[in-house]
């Protein structure tokens, strides 16, 4: 199967049910569990604590299909995420041209950061990784390790909320608020001390790689606030309540 065409052709399609007044529901539902099928499994960290590696379904083909849509995404559960994964969150930096589907998309700041409240938690680090979506560049930056008391996990990736798991039990969804004044982009100290780990691009073993020394994700240029996309507009915005998140 052309999956990129197959997957073009689905969004089309789902596109067109969403502008009918009353679209057939069974079409809609065959229509998002083929799109839902096709998202590739992307590897985007491995475990500090085991090295298994974590390993997501992701539109890596662009911005408009409905995974990205921020309030109600069509995702399938990850394939492979070890018992001390806590929260994945991500960045991305648009390129031209910018899609504009009819959802808002959140797909994060132009550069990867990450949440001291989660990260300074002890026993606790994150793992940051490349994930190109169409002409985009976008990374993941996923955190692992016991869960923090009262602490609020991150969003999970282009969503407005978060899973709950942990130790294997009974999961569930919480959210936060996005914020930028929660977020450090300076990820050399981060480094430095260990917490942070990253994978470098293109590496096909996934190896796990500590320090700042040959890290490219370290002093990227870009926007530091949240990239909202909706209503054919891109904004930056410090905080992001909007659309269900709050």
């Amino acid at each position: 199967m052309d999956v990129p065409a197959e997957r073009a052709r689905l969004v089309a399609e789902g596109d067109r049910l969403a502008g009918q007044k009353s679209p057939d529901p069974n079409r809609v539902q065959d229509v998002n569990r083929r799109y839902r099928a096709l998202l590739p499994d992307i590897t985007v960290a491995r475990s500090p604590e085991t090295g298994e590696p974590v390993r997501w379904p992701i539109d890596v083909f662009g911005l408009d299909g409905r995974f990205w849509d921020y309030e109600k995404p069509i995702r399938r559960p990850s394939s492979a995420r070890p018992p001390e994964w806590l929260a994945m969150t991500g960045a991305m930096r648009l390129a031209d041209p910018v899609e504009h589907p009819r959802f808002p998309v959140v797909p994060g700041p132009d550069v990867p950061f990450v949440v001291p409240r989660i990260l300074d938690a002890p026993d606790v680090r994150a793992v940051l990784a490349e994930v190109p979506v169409g002409a985009h560049t976008g990374w993941t930056i996923s955190y692992f390790g016991p869960l923090p008391d009262e602490t609020r996990l991150v969003n999970l990736w282009g969503t407005n909320k978060y899973l709950i798991y942990q130790g294997g039990g009974p999961g569930g969804w919480d959210w936060a608020i996005p914020r930028v004044a929660d977020y450090d982009f300076e990820l050399e100290p981060w480094l430095r001390s260990g917490k942070l780990l990253w994978l470098a691009p293109g590496d096909e073993s996934a190896a796990l790689r500590e320090g700042p020394s040959g890290c490219p994700f370290v002093d990227l240029p870009g926007d530091r606030r949240i990239t909202v996309i909706r209503n054919g507009l891109v904004q930056h915005l410090a905080s992001f309540a909007g659309h269900g998140a709050g």
